[in-house]
């Protein structure tokens, strides 16, 4: 892969898999060749999405990559058992383990939570296992995510569209994380005050297709990534071509794409 223009960009998180988008992916995967994407990582979040993620990677070797992970709010241990056996089964083809995590704005039960920590150091454990890297989700839930991967790492990590605090954000920083940005860079403070603390060489971009549009009322696909990039370059102060290149070679550091 070659880095050289501004539109040889990664999207290192969408939801292509996801039924509701399926239905229109590969249209969606087009526009973003002809926008110049290099790549796109495709996640998961439950079982029934993995045939999907699988036959995109097919129709689409090269281009699209996968990860498979399990919905945050999910307590199905069977489904985990099952996507673990497939991730295993799978392991030419799949990047990453993801979208994986804790989420307490959702799971709001003391057991319910226990049951998530449970299921998220399995996750922890597989990825440490098979050297792959960790996307996570966190909501309302960084102290016990920092906990855990610094008790049973150390493992490669991608923090997704993150909302903690910028102490929470120094401290993954030590244990070796990265940090995806989302289209709503272009109007969240937080996402913005969270681009000015990470180092280059930590920023991942990522659509989060179909969430996190770059307006309220605009449903996110890959090819927003480049808006991403701009908003990052305007904020940072640097070249869109030079923190392009930066980025995707953080991206290709983290997934090792063509390199399977």
């Amino acid at each position: 892969m070659t880095t050289t223009k501004l539109g040889a960009l990664i999207d290192t998180h969408a939801h292509l898999s996801r039924w509701d988008v399926y239905e229109h992916a590969d249209e969606l995967i087009d526009e973003a060749r002809r926008g110049g994407l290099l790549a796109i990582i495709n996640v998961t979040m439950r079982l029934n999405e993995v045939g999907n993620a699988l036959n995109l990677v097919n129709r689409h070797s090269g281009f699209v990559y996968t990860a498979l992970g399990y919905d945050y709010g999910g307590f199905d241990i069977r489904e985990v058992q099952e996507i673990t056996r497939i991730i295993n089964e799978r392991r030419d083809l799949i990047v990453g383990i993801g979208e994986v995590g804790l989420d307490y704005s959702v799971v709001r039960d003391r057991m319910l939570r226990e049951i998530s920590r449970h299921i998220f150091t399995k996750w922890i454990l597989l990825a440490k296992d098979l050297d792959l890297p960790l996307i996570i989700h966190s909501r309302d839930a960084e102290d016990d995510v920092i906990k855990l991967l610094s008790k049973y790492g150390p493992v490669k990590c991608i923090m997704h569209a993150f909302n903690g605090s910028k102490e929470q954000v120094m401290r993954l920083l030590e244990l070796g994380c990265y940090f995806s940005i989302p289209p709503t860079i272009t109007r969240s403070r937080q996402k913005r005050d969270l681009a000015m603390v990470l180092p280059l060489n930590r920023v991942l971009l990522e659509s989060d297709t179909p969430e996190l549009g770059p307006s309220p009322d605009e449903a996110s696909r890959p090819v927003h990534i480049r808006v991403v990039l701009m908003e990052l370059s305007k904020i940072r102060n640097v070249d869109p071509i030079e923190l392009g290149n930066i980025i995707v070679e953080n991206t290709l550091s983290v997934f090792r794409l063509g390199r399977r």
